[in-house]
């Protein structure tokens, strides 16, 4: 199967294991933030390319994603990533490796910008979540 393929396919074992990962004591805050970026992105409808435009408008996702993997899951040890993966650790090392290629493409400060920006909006989540639970309680 291609690369590709595999990584494509393995996107809802990343989705599932993303809030794992959140609530893992060992995972440093900084990489949390970025987590609840990340899912803000992912659900959010606005894109860096919007998604009507053919390739192009899903194709912004897969480069966030990708980097997401590269600026997050190979920064976390192993050990702990391993423990929240629900699949071949052959599948999640060929993820990784993609995400480091695609990484190198991406300039190292456009890199730690887009980082940044989803370490704030997982910032932004946090702080909304906390205004609602203590308005409910």
């Amino acid at each position: 199967m291609g690369m590709m393929k595999e990584a494509l396919l393995a996107l809802p074992r990343v989705a599932l294991m993303v809030p794992k990962l959140a609530a893992d004591k060992r995972v440093p805050l900084r990489t949390k933030l970025a987590l609840g970026g990340l899912a803000v992105y992912i659900a959010s409808p606005w894109d860096l390319v919007p998604d009507f435009i053919p390739v192009l408008g899903q194709l912004d996702d897969a480069v966030a994603l990708l980097l997401f993997v590269d600026g997050v899951l190979n920064q976390i040890d192993d050990d702990i990533l391993l423990d929240h993966w629900r699949g071949s650790p052959t599948t999640l090392r060929n993820l990784q490796w993609l995400a480091r290629q695609t990484a190198r493409w991406i300039p190292a400060r456009l890199r730690a910008l887009l980082f940044g920006k989803a370490v704030e909006a997982g910032e932004a989540a946090a702080r909304s979540s906390k205004r609602l639970r203590a308005s409910s309680a």
